[in-house]
């Protein structure tokens, strides 16, 4: 029990990190890359990215999820998995380059083509690097998986990808990034794992491993089909520079929130999983997960939401001047879609996954009903993402209520959302207060980004002091002393 407490606060850490450095790393390089692409261009990186998503669920079936989640693994489980990726991947590849043109002529977009071609040049690369994130992810060695993140970001995205976008290359930059990300990741995670790469055709080695699986992958098509209605649609019925402010405005906010509660996920499904049959520790462990994930997010949503100006100016420039009204709306949706996240990962580390799975199917049938709605009767891209908002919200109910059947634990699951729904209040009040004048006198943009960063900083860490224990409260007490120790070391020796 010990262990597996210490090896989860250990890979906790390295998440946390990871979220950090790739936090601040990806808003550079959005702030860069908005600067260099037109919002049409970005509407065609957009349907791309939905393509490119798909073609990665089938390259993977729930199998990753699946060798974190089965109790004993053999070597000819993780063969059948790396033979079901491969031959899943390839499948994709060609799928993707014969439906290309296809994709092209019926969202109107002649350049998705050349685009789409280059993100399924990635799919065999991604099937490896599945493989290798999900063996180290059910051993919790999460220093390799933060090590080719955050290696395939700077040299992948902010080399390749930045470098193709300043020299011309338009939206297909993107295809090159995705392509130098997935090849770094697939060398340096395979470095760590080394594991077999053996094909076996034996029938008897896929049957346990797709017995998880295939309820996964049903439930992960859901999710898939849900979390690109809106593109999909946009992208059929709205001009493709609408669809561009829609994904910025979205990857500006969404991204970085769900970016830290997938980080914290990732980390605490093989934990979720390893206690599944002790109730009360699972209980302990979901409880100061969600209070952890709620303080962060919510704290991040309430700055946002004021700031929506600034982040706008300084994070997309001045061709997105028309997507404030979206950043708010997505700042408000992000507390409930990181939650959403960590029940759903509940769900699947217990196998709960049939309520889960008509969950998803409500979910999905319901938002595409109301998209369709929407434009009818002639709604903005403004109205499509408040629908977004609504369905998020109320996902995020039916699933808290499947948690709660889990845990046990209603009372706990309300207070974590009471002192979430405080923090982001009290952030968005200091912000009130502190930025709504200053930016009212005309302070400089670059003075008032920076006066909202540290706000919102502080205002981060007096809602962790002030909130209930939990593990990211007791990481930060933990912290101090040793910073503080390390200073005067420092400090001392440079006085000597």
């Amino acid at each position: 029990m010990t262990n597996l407490k210490s090896r989860t606060v250990t890979a906790v850490k390295w998440s946390y990190l990871s979220m950090a450095i790739g936090t601040v790393l990806g808003l550079v390089f959005t702030a860069i890359l908005s600067r260099l692409l037109t919002p049409s261009e970005f509407g065609v990186v957009a349907i791309a990215l939905v393509l490119q998503r798909f073609g990665q669920f089938i390259g993977d079936l729930g199998v990753g999820q699946a060798l974190v989640q089965k109790p004993e693994l053999s070597d000819e489980d993780v063969q059948a998995a790396f033979t079901s990726s491969m031959g899943l991947g390839l499948l994709a590849t060609v799928a993707a380059w014969l439906l290309a043109p296809l994709a092209g002529r019926y969202f109107n977009m002649p350049d998705l083509v050349a685009v789409f071609r280059g993100y399924a040049a990635a799919y065999l690369l991604t099937a490896m690097v599945i493989i290798s994130q999900s063996l180290l992810r059910r051993q919790l060695k999460f220093r390799p998986l933060v090590i080719g993140e955050l290696v395939s970001l700077v040299v992948g995205h902010g080399l390749f990808g930045l470098g193709a976008a300043a020299l011309g290359f338009g939206a297909f930059s993107l295809a090159i990034s995705q392509i130098a990300q997935a090849l770094i990741q697939m060398l340096i995670l395979y470095a760590y794992t080394r594991h077999s790469l053996r094909l076996t055709l034996r029938p008897d080695s896929y049957r346990t491993l797709y017995a998880f699986a295939t309820r996964v992958s049903l439930i992960n098509f859901l999710e898939f089909i849900s979390s690109n209605l809106d593109s999909l649609i946009l992208a059929r019925l709205y001009p493709s520079a609408a669809l561009g402010l829609y994904s910025r405005s979205y990857k500006a906010v969404g991204t970085p929130a769900m970016s830290f509660a997938k980080s914290l996920t990732r980390v605490l499904a093989p934990s979720f999983s390893a206690v599944q049959s002790e109730p009360e520790r699972l209980r302990r462990a979901h409880h100061s997960a969600l209070l952890a994930l709620l303080i962060v997010t919510s704290c991040v949503a309430g700055g946002i939401f004021v700031a929506a100006p600034e982040v706008v100016a300084v994070l997309m420039g001045s061709q997105f001047v028309g997507a404030v009204i979206l950043v708010k709306i997505f700042a408000v949706a992000v507390p409930f879609m990181t939650s959403s996240n960590l029940a759903g990962v509940m769900a699947e580390a217990t196998a709960n996954l049939s309520v889960k799975l008509r969950i998803q199917a409500m979910y999905t049938v319901g938002l595409a009903l109301a998209f369709w709605t929407v434009f009818s009767l002639g709604g903005s891209v403004a109205a499509i993402a408040g629908v977004l908002l609504g369905g998020t919200i109320l996902r995020n109910l039916g699933l808290e209520l499947l948690t709660r059947s889990i845990v046990g634990s209603g009372r706990e699951i309300l207070q974590s959302y009471g002192v979430g729904l405080l923090s982001g209040l009290g952030t968005a009040a200091a912000f009130y207060v502190v930025v709504v004048p200053l930016r009212s006198l005309g302070t400089p943009l670059p003075a008032l980004f920076l006066t909202e960063l540290l706000v919102g900083a502080v205002a981060l860490m007096v809602a962790i002091h002030l909130g209930p224990p939990n593990e990211l409260k007791s990481m930060a007490l933990r912290a101090v002393p040793a910073l503080s120790s390390r200073f005067r070391r420092v400090t001392g020796q440079r006085g000597q």
